[in-house]
């Protein structure tokens, strides 16, 4: 059976995700920058990278080696296409498409940054499959590296939950339900996208919920120290009243 995360990311996600455009890129990025001062001349790897939104903003503000991995060939394809077209004349590319899961970061001590943005975490249905997530980051970073996850807060979802909405897009009708499930520690969504033609196609998605303190645990679990949480990019404080929850962790030499 096809996962929900190897048959949901393909171009019709752009779509229905087109307002997390390249202006909302930017200002993460931006803010990123800000809250973590990354190196430009380090490794820096967007995990789950999609069209490369971020990279592009990365490469414009002079980072000059990153790396995206993603497990869609759909949407890599989207992104070399996005990254030819914008790359500036007679120079060597600065950015790196790898397809692997998540699970499977093919760097070891590696990169000075690990981005994991937009809840790129909690797909897969076990713990010890999402905790080998963490454990692959920390072995591609180098010592002394960071890594930046930008996480949904639990506690809002469960409180917020939206249960149903509609939107149009052109020539379609987009339905989309949420419920919570295993005492809620999962969020599930599904979609239904309906064509002028009658034709519906479906589409899931699956998050574990996991708590500020779960998190911290996991993360320390596969060895990051100096665990810093947040409620926005921007570093504010993160509260129960946070839409997001913002972790950074680092590889710290021994």
């Amino acid at each position: 059976m096809t996962a929900w995360y190897e048959a949901s990311f393909g171009r019709e996600y752009l779509d229905l995700y087109a307002h997390r455009d390249a202006a909302e890129a930017r200002a993460d990025i931006e803010a990123i920058v800000r809250l973590l001062g990354p190196a430009k001349d380090e490794p820096l790897l967007d995990l789950c990278c999609g069209a490369c939104r971020h990279l592009l903003v990365l490469r414009e503000m002079g980072f000059s080696q990153l790396v995206g991995i993603d497990l869609s060939q759909e949407l890599l394809q989207v992104a070399a296409r996005e990254l030819e077209k914008t790359a500036p004349a007679g120079t060597r590319d600065s950015v790196h498409l790898v397809r692997s899961d998540m699970r499977i970061i093919p760097y070891q001590d590696h990169f000075g940054t690990v981005l994991s943005l937009f809840t790129s975490f909690g797909y897969f249905d076990t713990d010890q499959q999402n905790q080998a997530v963490f454990d692959a980051v920390f072995h591609a970073l180098k010592q002394g590296g960071k890594f930046l996850i930008d996480y949904l807060n639990r506690d809002y979802v469960i409180a917020h939950l939206v249960e149903r909405d509609e939107q149009e897009l052109p020539g379609r009708r987009v339905l989309s339900t949420r419920h919570l499930t295993d005492g809620c520690r999962r969020v599930e969504k599904r979609i239904a996208i309906q064509s002028e033609n009658g034709q519906t196609h479906e589409y899931r998605e699956s998050v574990r919920l996991y708590s500020k303190d779960e998190m911290v645990n996991r993360l320390s679990r596969s060895g990051f120290t100096g665990i810093l949480s947040y409620g926005t990019l921007e570093g504010r404080p993160f509260a129960p009243e946070s839409k997001r929850l913002v972790l950074i962790a680092e590889k710290r030499t021994r």
